[in-house]
């Protein structure tokens, strides 16, 4: 969580336990932050020009019941990805982790793909992160959307939306979802807006061969449905956003392996 004073922690919503996070301007890398009144300055070490706004981008974490050992990381805007673990009093970067595009963190391993179609895999298991699988191969889908459907970009679009998403199933398998259909996940479940896979009979009210996505309009936030088997789509949960308190869905998995937040 964020506060309006920009201080990151994390909170047991069930305990009300709160975890403080290192500042955000504790940077261990080239790329440097700087707190102002309204939020953070952000100069990456090469073309980029100084006092840009600082735009967190894919954030997720991890964190072990039992033990509280943790992982948080996020997308320091185009610059780099950042970590931090149990223990730690900065945020360590990732430099060669560029222009994020979505992250999933899944079993002690962070996917990581960019704008600039790299897919990369690292592995904390160890004290430091490790890449273990680069490529430059994931296209990202863009469209624009003006209410007649979807339709490609062209430069003078203001509203340009990034459809390609990266989930990684239950084998560790990493998918790239965008507008191509997916016809069958068998006894899995899609949690589209976590990147990840389930198995059904594993989460008491969760369907097997389908795909739960949230969706926003306005002031709304809605959860919903999708069967494969069916093609049919059913909306679950709809939620009243207006509230200041209220920033819309999250997603929470409990599980000593798989605990994430979207």
């Amino acid at each position: 969580m964020r506060n309006r004073l920009s201080n990151l922690y994390l909170v047991n919503l069930f305990t009300k336990e709160r975890i403080n996070l290192p500042p955000a301007e504790s940077q261990v890398g080239t790329t440097k932050l700087e707190r102002t009144v309204v939020g953070f300055r952000i100069t990456c070490p090469e073309g980029s020009k100084p006092g840009k706004p600082m735009h967190i981008r894919s954030p997720v974490f991890w964190i072990d019941e039992k033990t509280k050992d943790y992982l948080v990381s996020w997308g320091l805007g185009t610059c780099c990805v950042v970590y931090s673990k149990k223990g730690d009093n900065s945020w360590t970067q990732i430099p060669e982790a560029l222009d994020c595009c979505d992250m999933v963190y899944k079993d002690h391993k962070l996917y990581f793909f960019s704008y600039s179609r790299d897919l990369r895999i690292y592995d904390f298991s160890g004290e430091a992160p490790r890449e273990i699988f680069w490529c430059r191969c994931v296209y990202v889908e863009r469209f624009a959307y003006d209410g007649g459907g979807p339709r490609r970009p062209q430069v003078t679009d203001r509203r340009r939306l990034v459809v390609t998403k990266l989930v990684v199933t239950v084998t560790g398998d990493v998918l790239k979802g965008d507008f191509k259909r997916v016809y069958s996940l068998g006894d899995e479940s899609m949690l589209l807006d976590l990147g990840i896979t389930v198995l059904a009979n594993n989460y008491e009210g969760i369907s097997r061969n389908s795909i739960y996505f949230n969706a926003s309009h306005n002031i709304t936030s809605d959860i919903f449905l999708f069967n494969l088997e069916t093609r049919k789509m059913e909306q679950l949960h709809k939620f009243d956003c207006s509230s200041d308190q209220l920033s819309g869905n999250r997603w929470f998995l409990p599980s000593f392996t798989q605990a994430v937040v979207a």
